[in-house]
């Protein structure tokens, strides 16, 4: 795919992520600039994530042309003009339930999407990465983690990666995913962890009673989250849901174990302590 180079001169960004910036660049569309050295593979993996997930049907903004600019790879996006939910829940933490309840709809119907091209990443790839760097892993330890992911690779459903209130939008009534870099194909489970690591297990949600991720207080966390899985699961019969929740308690591990690796440095060692103990008693 081509790359169109275009000029962001005068252009300030309205926002920042973890791999990037958004200016908007005209009326009804905006550019999400990659900072410099993010692989073009990525951007090019995200591109098509983004359109495939929309041609299935998930809601998520219209991806348009890939770009280059000042050095660094992007894509154009269409500007949707919206508040992400996070954004929401603080002005409105009365909403919580409503909210919760409608994150468990979105996440229902991105799960029940038919797979039709198999060509992504499977969602235990990451954390099948980080493994090696997990010095403190005993021989056993280490057989049973990845015998559990090969059992979380026999699911087949797409799976958003990154699925949390900073990553999903309000357009109006409707709810929007955004950010598809972590799109793959796996256990649903994968993205109830993300969700609950976000809320519960980062080290910036640990730290007070406001979480220094989303801005949410832990009251409102907490009734968004039993909300959001009393929703999920609503279908399910209790010893279905019990069980499916005994696997997500071990997924939220995983989780953290790569978060741990890659970031350890940044929490403190009091964190990576029980994060490590967790790891050697769930997977014993």
């Amino acid at each position: 795919m081509d790359f169109k180079e275009i000029s962001l001169d005068g252009l300030t960004p309205f926002a920042k992520g973890a791999t990037g910036e958004c200016y908007r660049i005209e009326e009804d569309k905006i550019v999400k600039l990659y900072y410099d050295g993010f692989p073009k593979e990525r951007v090019l993996q995200e591109k098509k994530n983004a359109k495939t997930a929309f041609v299935a049907g998930i809601s998520t903004p219209i991806s348009f042309e890939l770009v280059f600019a000042d050095g660094r790879f992007g894509i154009i996006y269409e500007l949707i003009g919206a508040k992400t939910i996070s954004e929401v829940l603080q002005l409105c933490p009365h909403e919580a339930e409503e909210i919760g309840r409608k994150i468990g709809i979105l996440a229902k119907k991105l799960h029940k999407v038919n797979v039709n091209d198999f060509d992504f990443p499977k969602s235990t790839e990451k954390i099948a990465k980080s493994l090696p760097y997990a010095k403190y892993l005993d021989g056993n330890t280490r057989n049973n983690v990845e015998k559990f992911m090969l059992s979380l690779d026999m699911c087949q459903g797409y799976v958003h990666g990154d699925f949390h209130t900073n990553n999903i939008m309000m357009v109006k009534d409707e709810m929007m995913l955004i950010d598809m870099g972590s799109f793959s194909i796996g256990s649903p489970l994968f993205d109830l962890a993300v969700m609950h690591f976000s809320f519960f297990d980062s080290p910036e949600s640990c730290v007070g009673d406001i979480s220094q991720f989303n801005g949410l207080t832990r009251h409102v966390r907490e009734a968004v989250w039993k909300s959001f899985i009393d929703e999920y699961f609503m279908d399910s019969s209790q010893i279905e849901k019990q069980e499916q929740m005994q696997t997500l308690d071990k997924v939220i591990a995983l989780i953290k174990l790569r978060y741990e690796v890659l970031y350890g440095s940044k929490a403190s060692e009091d964190y990576c302590k029980k994060v490590r103990e967790e790891i050697l008693v769930k997977f014993k």
